[in-house]
Protein backbone atom coordinates (compact mmCIF):
# COMPACT_ATOMS: atom_id res chain seq x y z
CA UNK A 1 0.00 0.00 0.00
CA UNK A 2 1.32 3.46 -0.94
CA UNK A 3 0.21 6.67 0.76
CA UNK A 4 1.24 10.20 -0.20
CA UNK A 5 0.86 13.02 2.32
CA UNK A 6 1.75 16.49 1.13
CA UNK A 7 2.44 18.12 4.49
CA UNK A 8 6.22 18.29 4.24
CA UNK A 9 9.21 20.01 5.78
CA UNK A 10 10.01 23.51 4.52
CA UNK A 11 13.29 22.09 3.14
CA UNK A 12 11.44 19.51 1.01
CA UNK A 13 9.81 20.62 -2.24
CA UNK A 14 6.00 20.55 -1.96
CA UNK A 15 4.47 19.05 -5.12
CA UNK A 16 3.08 21.73 -7.42
CA UNK A 17 2.00 21.98 -11.08
CA UNK A 18 5.42 20.88 -12.37
CA UNK A 19 5.43 17.80 -10.12
CA UNK A 20 1.98 16.68 -11.24
CA UNK A 21 2.77 17.31 -14.91
CA UNK A 22 5.87 15.11 -14.70
CA UNK A 23 4.11 12.45 -12.63
CA UNK A 24 1.58 11.85 -15.42
CA UNK A 25 4.44 11.05 -17.82
CA UNK A 26 6.24 8.96 -15.20
CA UNK A 27 3.15 6.80 -14.83
CA UNK A 28 3.00 6.34 -18.62
CA UNK A 29 6.67 5.77 -19.41
CA UNK A 30 8.62 4.57 -16.34
CA UNK A 31 9.95 1.02 -16.66
CA UNK A 32 12.55 -1.35 -15.29
CA UNK A 33 14.92 -0.17 -12.58
CA UNK A 34 14.05 3.45 -11.79
CA UNK A 35 16.13 6.17 -10.15
CA UNK A 36 14.35 9.28 -8.81
CA UNK A 37 17.09 11.91 -8.55
CA UNK A 38 16.41 14.75 -6.14
CA UNK A 39 13.29 12.92 -5.07
CA UNK A 40 11.98 15.63 -2.73
CA UNK A 41 8.55 14.52 -1.51
CA UNK A 42 8.93 11.29 -3.51
CA UNK A 43 5.95 11.90 -5.78
CA UNK A 44 7.77 10.74 -8.94
CA UNK A 45 9.23 7.53 -7.54
CA UNK A 46 6.01 6.67 -5.74
CA UNK A 47 4.10 7.21 -8.99
CA UNK A 48 6.59 4.95 -10.78
CA UNK A 49 5.90 2.19 -8.27
CA UNK A 50 2.31 2.07 -9.51
CA UNK A 51 3.47 1.13 -13.01
CA UNK A 52 3.53 -2.66 -13.57
CA UNK A 53 6.57 -2.33 -15.84
CA UNK A 54 8.66 -0.92 -12.98
CA UNK A 55 10.85 -3.46 -11.17
CA UNK A 56 12.35 -1.26 -8.46
CA UNK A 57 12.72 2.39 -7.47
CA UNK A 58 15.72 4.09 -5.89
CA UNK A 59 15.05 7.45 -4.22
CA UNK A 60 18.03 9.79 -3.93
CA UNK A 61 18.36 13.30 -2.58
CA UNK A 62 21.03 15.60 -1.18
CA UNK A 63 18.56 16.45 1.61
CA UNK A 64 18.33 13.78 4.33
CA UNK A 65 14.99 15.22 5.47
CA UNK A 66 13.54 14.46 2.04
CA UNK A 67 14.63 10.83 2.26
CA UNK A 68 13.23 10.52 5.77
CA UNK A 69 9.95 11.94 4.58
CA UNK A 70 9.67 9.50 1.64
CA UNK A 71 10.56 6.52 3.85
CA UNK A 72 7.64 7.41 6.09
CA UNK A 73 5.23 7.37 3.14
CA UNK A 74 6.03 3.91 1.80
CA UNK A 75 4.79 0.90 3.69
CA UNK A 76 6.11 -1.89 1.46
CA UNK A 77 9.84 -1.25 0.97
CA UNK A 78 10.66 -4.60 -0.64
CA UNK A 79 11.50 -3.07 -4.01
CA UNK A 80 12.73 0.38 -2.96
CA UNK A 81 16.06 1.82 -1.93
CA UNK A 82 17.17 5.17 -0.47
CA UNK A 83 20.49 6.87 -1.19
CA UNK A 84 21.80 10.13 0.25
CA UNK A 85 23.60 11.67 -2.72
CA UNK A 86 24.44 14.93 -4.47
CA UNK A 87 23.25 13.92 -7.96
CA UNK A 88 25.22 10.73 -8.72
CA UNK A 89 28.12 11.14 -6.28
CA UNK A 90 27.36 8.05 -4.18
CA UNK A 91 25.30 6.14 -6.75
CA UNK A 92 26.90 3.01 -8.24
CA UNK A 93 24.22 1.31 -10.32
CA UNK A 94 22.77 1.79 -13.80
CA UNK A 95 19.07 2.23 -14.47
CA UNK A 96 16.43 1.84 -17.15
CA UNK A 97 14.63 5.06 -16.19
CA UNK A 98 16.09 8.12 -14.47
CA UNK A 99 13.62 10.80 -13.34
CA UNK A 100 14.66 14.36 -12.56
CA UNK A 101 12.48 17.30 -11.59
CA UNK A 102 15.32 19.69 -10.80
CA UNK A 103 15.41 23.10 -9.19
CA UNK A 104 15.33 25.13 -12.42
CA UNK A 105 14.84 28.81 -11.55
CA UNK A 106 17.61 31.38 -12.20
CA UNK A 107 19.35 32.70 -9.10
CA UNK A 108 17.34 35.25 -7.13
CA UNK A 109 18.93 37.01 -4.17
CA UNK A 110 15.53 37.29 -2.47
CA UNK A 111 14.80 33.55 -2.71
CA UNK A 112 15.09 31.88 0.70
CA UNK A 113 14.52 28.35 -0.66
CA UNK A 114 17.38 28.07 -3.14
CA UNK A 115 18.05 24.40 -2.34
CA UNK A 116 14.68 23.41 -3.79
CA UNK A 117 14.15 26.16 -6.40
CA UNK A 118 17.42 27.45 -7.89
CA UNK A 119 19.21 25.62 -10.68
CA UNK A 120 22.15 28.01 -10.93
CA UNK A 121 22.85 31.54 -12.08
CA UNK A 122 20.85 31.06 -15.27
CA UNK A 123 18.69 28.16 -14.11
CA UNK A 124 20.15 25.43 -16.34
CA UNK A 125 23.49 24.75 -14.65
CA UNK A 126 22.25 21.90 -12.44
CA UNK A 127 20.53 20.27 -15.43
CA UNK A 128 23.80 20.42 -17.37
CA UNK A 129 25.70 18.79 -14.51
CA UNK A 130 23.02 16.11 -14.24
CA UNK A 131 23.03 15.25 -17.95
CA UNK A 132 26.83 15.03 -18.02
CA UNK A 133 26.82 12.46 -15.23
CA UNK A 134 23.63 10.58 -16.11
CA UNK A 135 25.08 8.78 -19.16
CA UNK A 136 27.28 6.72 -16.86
CA UNK A 137 24.22 5.44 -14.98
CA UNK A 138 21.82 4.88 -17.87
CA UNK A 139 21.42 1.57 -19.66
CA UNK A 140 22.05 1.68 -23.40
CA UNK A 141 18.31 1.53 -24.11
CA UNK A 142 17.39 3.53 -21.01
CA UNK A 143 15.56 6.84 -20.75
CA UNK A 144 15.62 10.05 -18.78
CA UNK A 145 12.35 11.80 -17.90
CA UNK A 146 13.29 15.44 -17.33
CA UNK A 147 11.12 18.42 -16.47
CA UNK A 148 12.26 22.02 -16.88
CA UNK A 149 10.88 25.49 -17.49
CA UNK A 150 11.18 28.13 -20.17
CA UNK A 151 12.73 30.22 -17.38
CA UNK A 152 15.69 27.82 -17.53
CA UNK A 153 16.35 28.79 -21.19
CA UNK A 154 14.92 25.96 -23.31
CA UNK A 155 17.21 26.74 -26.25
CA UNK A 156 20.30 26.33 -24.11
CA UNK A 157 19.02 23.10 -22.57
CA UNK A 158 18.47 21.74 -26.09
CA UNK A 159 22.12 22.62 -26.84
CA UNK A 160 23.26 20.81 -23.69
CA UNK A 161 21.33 17.69 -24.74
CA UNK A 162 23.08 17.73 -28.14
CA UNK A 163 26.43 18.44 -26.49
CA UNK A 164 26.25 15.25 -24.41
CA UNK A 165 25.06 13.18 -27.39
CA UNK A 166 21.51 12.49 -26.37
CA UNK A 167 18.38 12.73 -28.43
CA UNK A 168 15.11 14.10 -27.04
CA UNK A 169 11.39 13.78 -27.51
CA UNK A 170 9.03 16.37 -26.09
CA UNK A 171 6.36 14.41 -24.24
CA UNK A 172 4.27 17.37 -23.09
CA UNK A 173 4.34 21.11 -22.47
CA UNK A 174 2.04 23.22 -20.37
CA UNK A 175 1.72 26.97 -20.11
CA UNK A 176 1.52 28.66 -16.73
CA UNK A 177 1.11 32.34 -15.95
CA UNK A 178 4.77 33.31 -16.39
CA UNK A 179 6.35 30.28 -18.01
CA UNK A 180 6.10 27.11 -20.08
CA UNK A 181 6.82 23.73 -18.50
CA UNK A 182 8.33 20.93 -20.62
CA UNK A 183 8.79 17.22 -20.04
CA UNK A 184 11.43 15.55 -22.22
CA UNK A 185 12.15 11.88 -22.78
CA UNK A 186 15.91 11.72 -23.35
CA UNK A 187 17.96 8.79 -24.63
CA UNK A 188 21.59 8.14 -25.54
CA UNK A 189 22.08 8.54 -29.28
CA UNK A 190 25.75 8.47 -30.22
CA UNK A 191 27.46 5.67 -32.17
CA UNK A 192 30.77 6.96 -30.84
CA UNK A 193 29.86 6.28 -27.21
CA UNK A 194 30.21 2.76 -25.86
CA UNK A 195 28.57 2.04 -22.53
CA UNK A 196 30.45 -0.13 -20.04
CA UNK A 197 29.75 -1.46 -16.55
CA UNK A 198 31.48 1.40 -14.78
CA UNK A 199 31.42 4.22 -17.30
CA UNK A 200 31.61 5.07 -20.99
CA UNK A 201 34.19 5.05 -23.77
CA UNK A 202 34.02 7.90 -26.26
CA UNK A 203 35.67 7.42 -29.65
CA UNK A 204 37.35 10.44 -31.23
CA UNK A 205 39.17 9.43 -34.40
CA UNK A 206 41.98 7.07 -33.38
CA UNK A 207 41.63 7.91 -29.68
CA UNK A 208 39.42 6.17 -27.13
CA UNK A 209 38.56 8.21 -24.02
CA UNK A 210 37.42 6.06 -21.13
CA UNK A 211 35.50 7.99 -18.49
CA UNK A 212 33.66 7.35 -15.28
CA UNK A 213 31.73 9.96 -13.36
CA UNK A 214 31.87 7.92 -10.17
CA UNK A 215 34.65 7.02 -7.77
CA UNK A 216 34.56 3.36 -8.77
CA UNK A 217 36.89 3.58 -11.79
CA UNK A 218 40.62 3.76 -11.07
CA UNK A 219 42.10 5.46 -14.14
CA UNK A 220 45.49 5.64 -12.43
CA UNK A 221 45.52 1.87 -11.88
CA UNK A 222 44.53 0.98 -15.44
CA UNK A 223 47.05 3.48 -16.82
CA UNK A 224 49.81 1.90 -14.72
CA UNK A 225 49.18 -1.59 -16.10
CA UNK A 226 48.72 -0.33 -19.64
CA UNK A 227 52.09 1.46 -19.61
CA UNK A 228 53.82 -1.70 -18.34
CA UNK A 229 52.17 -3.95 -20.91
CA UNK A 230 52.80 -1.52 -23.77
CA UNK A 231 56.52 -2.19 -23.29
CA UNK A 232 55.74 -5.77 -24.32
CA UNK A 233 53.49 -4.72 -27.24
CA UNK A 234 50.33 -5.69 -25.35
CA UNK A 235 47.18 -3.55 -25.26
CA UNK A 236 46.21 -0.27 -26.93
CA UNK A 237 48.84 2.46 -26.80
CA UNK A 238 48.60 4.59 -23.67
CA UNK A 239 48.23 8.34 -24.34
CA UNK A 240 47.42 10.10 -21.05
CA UNK A 241 45.22 9.98 -18.01
CA UNK A 242 43.75 12.06 -15.23
CA UNK A 243 41.28 11.40 -12.44
CA UNK A 244 38.52 9.10 -13.74
CA UNK A 245 39.65 9.45 -17.38
CA UNK A 246 42.05 7.47 -19.56
CA UNK A 247 43.07 8.28 -23.15
CA UNK A 248 44.43 5.46 -25.28
CA UNK A 249 44.56 4.20 -28.83
CA UNK A 250 41.19 3.20 -30.25
CA UNK A 251 41.29 -0.41 -31.46
CA UNK A 252 38.96 -1.15 -34.35
CA UNK A 253 38.75 -4.76 -35.49
CA UNK A 254 36.92 -8.04 -34.98
CA UNK A 255 36.04 -9.44 -31.60
CA UNK A 256 37.70 -12.78 -31.11
CA UNK A 257 34.65 -15.01 -31.65
CA UNK A 258 33.66 -13.08 -34.77
CA UNK A 259 37.20 -13.45 -36.09
CA UNK A 260 37.33 -17.19 -35.41
CA UNK A 261 33.98 -17.75 -37.14
CA UNK A 262 35.26 -16.35 -40.44
CA UNK A 263 38.87 -17.59 -40.34
CA UNK A 264 40.68 -20.63 -41.70
CA UNK A 265 42.26 -23.26 -39.46
CA UNK A 266 45.73 -21.85 -40.20
CA UNK A 267 44.60 -18.34 -39.23
CA UNK A 268 42.97 -19.68 -36.07
CA UNK A 269 46.12 -21.54 -34.97
CA UNK A 270 48.23 -18.46 -35.71
CA UNK A 271 46.03 -16.08 -33.71
CA UNK A 272 45.72 -18.45 -30.73
CA UNK A 273 49.51 -18.76 -30.64
CA UNK A 274 49.90 -14.98 -30.61
CA UNK A 275 47.34 -14.68 -27.82
CA UNK A 276 49.08 -17.37 -25.76
CA UNK A 277 52.41 -15.58 -26.22
CA UNK A 278 50.88 -12.40 -24.79
CA UNK A 279 49.23 -14.22 -21.92
CA UNK A 280 52.45 -16.01 -21.00
CA UNK A 281 54.22 -12.64 -20.82
CA UNK A 282 51.48 -11.35 -18.51
CA UNK A 283 51.78 -14.44 -16.33
CA UNK A 284 55.56 -13.91 -16.18
CA UNK A 285 54.95 -10.31 -15.07
CA UNK A 286 52.50 -11.64 -12.43
CA UNK A 287 49.73 -9.49 -13.87
CA UNK A 288 46.30 -11.12 -13.86
CA UNK A 289 43.59 -9.74 -16.20
CA UNK A 290 40.60 -11.69 -14.78
CA UNK A 291 38.29 -11.69 -17.87
CA UNK A 292 39.89 -14.33 -20.08
CA UNK A 293 37.47 -17.19 -19.50
CA UNK A 294 35.04 -15.18 -21.64
CA UNK A 295 37.16 -12.66 -23.56
CA UNK A 296 34.61 -11.85 -26.28
CA UNK A 297 34.80 -8.11 -25.57
CA UNK A 298 38.40 -8.12 -24.38
CA UNK A 299 40.39 -9.43 -27.35
CA UNK A 300 40.17 -7.58 -30.66
CA UNK A 301 41.84 -8.89 -33.81
CA UNK A 302 43.26 -6.15 -36.03
CA UNK A 303 45.38 -6.90 -39.11
CA UNK A 304 45.85 -10.54 -37.98
CA UNK A 305 47.14 -9.40 -34.58
CA UNK A 306 45.36 -9.82 -31.22
CA UNK A 307 45.03 -6.71 -29.09
CA UNK A 308 43.71 -7.01 -25.56
CA UNK A 309 41.65 -4.14 -24.19
CA UNK A 310 40.18 -3.14 -20.83
CA UNK A 311 42.75 -3.58 -18.05
CA UNK A 312 40.85 -1.86 -15.25
CA UNK A 313 40.45 -5.07 -13.22
CA UNK A 314 44.12 -6.10 -13.49
CA UNK A 315 45.90 -7.09 -10.30
CA UNK A 316 49.34 -8.30 -9.28
CA UNK A 317 49.36 -11.86 -7.97
CA UNK A 318 51.88 -14.61 -7.30
CA UNK A 319 49.54 -17.04 -9.08
CA UNK A 320 48.41 -15.43 -12.34
CA UNK A 321 45.83 -17.32 -14.38
CA UNK A 322 45.79 -15.70 -17.81
CA UNK A 323 46.83 -18.80 -19.76
CA UNK A 324 44.72 -21.20 -17.68
CA UNK A 325 41.67 -18.94 -18.02
CA UNK A 326 42.16 -18.89 -21.78
CA UNK A 327 42.35 -22.69 -21.79
CA UNK A 328 38.91 -22.69 -20.16
CA UNK A 329 37.72 -20.46 -22.98
CA UNK A 330 39.13 -22.88 -25.58
CA UNK A 331 37.17 -25.66 -23.83
CA UNK A 332 33.93 -23.68 -23.82
CA UNK A 333 30.76 -24.48 -25.73
CA UNK A 334 31.09 -21.32 -27.81
CA UNK A 335 34.47 -22.38 -29.16
CA UNK A 336 33.38 -25.98 -29.67
CA UNK A 337 30.47 -24.86 -31.83
CA UNK A 338 32.68 -22.68 -34.02
CA UNK A 339 35.32 -25.41 -34.37
CA UNK A 340 32.74 -28.14 -35.09
CA UNK A 341 31.38 -26.05 -37.95
CA UNK A 342 34.93 -25.92 -39.34
CA UNK A 343 35.62 -29.62 -38.69
CA UNK A 344 38.27 -28.71 -36.13
CA UNK A 345 38.55 -30.90 -33.03
CA UNK A 346 40.05 -30.11 -29.63
CA UNK A 347 41.44 -32.83 -27.39
CA UNK A 348 39.74 -31.46 -24.29
CA UNK A 349 41.14 -34.03 -21.86
CA UNK A 350 44.67 -33.33 -22.97
CA UNK A 351 44.00 -29.60 -22.78
CA UNK A 352 42.82 -29.89 -19.17
CA UNK A 353 45.90 -31.92 -18.28
CA UNK A 354 48.15 -29.23 -19.77
CA UNK A 355 46.31 -26.56 -17.77
CA UNK A 356 47.08 -28.45 -14.55
CA UNK A 357 50.77 -28.75 -15.43
CA UNK A 358 51.04 -25.13 -16.51
CA UNK A 359 49.38 -23.94 -13.30
CA UNK A 360 52.11 -25.68 -11.29
CA UNK A 361 55.13 -24.71 -13.38
CA UNK A 362 54.21 -21.64 -15.53
CA UNK A 363 56.56 -22.78 -18.31
CA UNK A 364 56.27 -21.50 -21.88
CA UNK A 365 56.67 -24.97 -23.41
CA UNK A 366 53.07 -25.70 -22.43
CA UNK A 367 51.75 -23.01 -24.77
CA UNK A 368 53.09 -25.07 -27.70
CA UNK A 369 51.44 -28.18 -26.29
CA UNK A 370 48.14 -26.30 -26.13
CA UNK A 371 48.28 -25.73 -29.87
CA UNK A 372 48.96 -29.43 -30.41
CA UNK A 373 45.55 -30.16 -28.84
CA UNK A 374 43.80 -28.47 -31.75
CA UNK A 375 43.50 -31.27 -34.30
Amino acid sequence: MIIIIFMVSDTVYIPEDDSFLLAVQVFKYARGAVLDVGCGSGIQGITALKNKRVISVTFSDINVKALDYVKAQIVDKSNVKFIHSDLFRTIKDVYDTIIFNPPYLPDDELDNEKLITTGGKYGYELIEKFLKQAVSHLNIDGQILLLFSSLSDKGHIDEIIRKFHYNKFELVKEGLFMEQLYVYQIKIDNPNIIKGHRGIVEIKGNVAIKRSFTEHYDAEGEAKFLKILNKHHIGPKYISHKKNELKMEYIKGDRILDYLEKSTKKQIIDIIQKILDQLYIMDSLKINKLELTNPYKHIIIRNQKPIQIDFERCIYTEKPKNVTQFIQFLNSGKINKIFNDKHIKIDQNKLRAIAIKYKKELKKKYTTEILDCIL
